[in-house]
């Protein structure tokens, strides 16, 4: 009976990983959702977004596009950035990832549709016959040896003035537009981006970033900052690290200074500390009680013998 009972769970797994491939494959889109278009440009901003949203949302199952990495499931992710899924329209794309479908979740309540878009735009830079559908606007910048990132900080308008250029293979020293910088203030636990919604520098090359007026800093207001370029693949790992004067005067407070759980032995609760000692001083009169009566027990012995 037993072994009946393995047979029939082996069958009927193999009919359930059979079925998901089977739904997996034949994904219908409406013909309607097939032909809807993006809406947005194919720009470099557009591209970092969705490469972000991707690394968040995305990465995790269907690894990095064209590296055929993805978790090992089954049926097994595509690869989003090879030719044989790019073949389909960005309608089809966008269905998919709205919906989703088996083992894959639908982000249609967790990422807005313009992040969806993102997405498929960062995943059309992988297409090899990309097909153009939104205007291209942007200005490329040119081939550099070298980025330079220069930062300044303006204390009267309390803002982060970052500066990105770079030296063509001629020596020409050019302003690098359109390139996503991140201004990070380190916490107590990690780092804050402070950047805001305009993270991408101008034809000058040139960005502002308003500084939050009511982040705390030490004693005397300083607070370390670092700004970089977002994206390591463009010019390498691109930043700059300081310290500036640009948060709010506060005295930092050791959370290890406090009488709690999370305090150091002489800072420990007071309930603690009584329930500590009065275990010990609890075992201990259990131990020295059991000393001083082993001669009694002894004696009793004797006596009954």
């Amino acid at each position: 009976m037993k072994y009946m009972l393995k047979i029939l769970s082996c069958v009927l797994m193999v009919l359930v990983f059979s079925l998901q491939g089977a739904i997996a494959e034949d994904w219908t889109v409406p013909s309607s959702a097939k032909n809807k278009r993006t809406p947005y440009e194919s720009s470099r901003k557009n591209i970092s977004k969705g490469k972000k949203a991707y690394m968040t949302n995305c990465k995790s199952c269907h690894g990095e596009p064209t590296k055929d990495n993805a978790m090992p499931l089954e049926p097994k992710p595509s690869d989003l950035g090879s030719q044989s899924f790019l073949v389909q329209s960005d309608g089809e794309i966008f269905y998919k990832v709205q919906t989703g479908r088996a083992a894959m979740p639908t982000f249609e309540k967790t990422l807005s549709g313009e992040t969806r878009w993102m997405i498929i735009a960062y995943l059309r830079s992988f297409d090899k016959n990309k097909p153009q559908t939104g205007a291209i606007t942007e200005v490329e910048n040119p081939e550099v040896s070298n980025a330079f990132l220069k930062v300044d900080i303006d204390d009267e308008h309390h803002k982060i003035l970052a500066h990105l250029t770079g030296r063509t293979l001629k020596g020409k020293l050019v302003n690098l537009q359109s390139v996503e910088l991140e201004a990070l203030v380190k916490r107590q636990f990690g780092q804050l981006n402070v950047t805001g919604e305009n993270a991408y520098t101008d034809e000058n090359g040139k960005l502002e970033i308003p500084f939050p007026h009511d982040l705390p800093g030490d004693k005397q207001g300083h607070v370390d900052l670092t700004v970089k370029v977002s994206d390591d693949d463009l010019y390498g790992k691109l930043e700059v690290k300081l310290i500036s004067k640009l948060g709010v005067p506060t005295n930092p407070i050791n959370p290890l200074s406090e009488r709690a759980m999370w305090g150091t032995r002489a800072n420990a609760p007071i309930w603690i500390i009584l329930t500590f000692a009065l275990g010990v001083l609890g075992i201990w009169s259990i131990i020295f009680l059991v000393i001083f009566n082993t001669p009694k027990l002894k004696k009793m012995a004797k006596k009954k013998d």
